[in-house]
């Protein structure tokens, strides 16, 4: 698993959801952009949306002195990433394993997927998919919606 932390906690995301790193200094901001959305990067010749994690979840983060890093995640040919402070670290399988007993996945809610452990560090593994949809709907639900709604439904 790669993982990240963000204030006072661990996350992890796994390694076959990874599509790659980029340099996150370099944002360009969208027109009418607020919340948890932080702009959008090149990456591989497209643009992907970029999700400021600690924003989305309230937590709040050291401020980064240095260079911020965009976590790219790779579903199929869709892609988005997620504001990160640090390079990740890479923890091998070997070295985690599932929490016997997970502690604040509660407050995570639908979003907690795993709590992912080694000896000394605890790491939340969450549905980070959920988390970008809830953002950035899908372009078919969103024309859904709003047929919808013109319909009074």
């Amino acid at each position: 698993a790669l993982t990240f932390r963000l204030g006072e906690y661990g996350f992890a995301v796994r390694v076959e959801e990874a599509g790659g790193l980029i340099d996150a200094e370099r944002l360009a901001p969208l027109p009418g952009q607020s919340g948890a959305l932080a702009g959008v990067a090149a990456f591989r010749g497209e643009m992907v949306p970029v999700i400021d994690l600690a924003a989305y979840l309230g937590i709040e983060a050291p401020v980064s002195h240095g260079q911020r890093y965009a976590l790219v995640l790779a579903r199929g040919m869709d892609r988005f990433g997620i504001l990160i402070p640090d390079l990740p670290r890479l923890v091998l399988g070997r070295e985690l394993r599932e929490a016997a007993h997970s502690t604040g996945d509660q407050e995570l809610g639908e979003l907690f997927e795993s709590l992912l452990e080694t000896d000394t560090e605890q790491f939340h593994g969450l549905n980070y998919w959920r988390i970008f949809e809830s953002i950035i709907p899908p372009a078919g639900a969103a024309a859904s919606s709003r047929a919808s709604a013109e319909r009074g439904s």
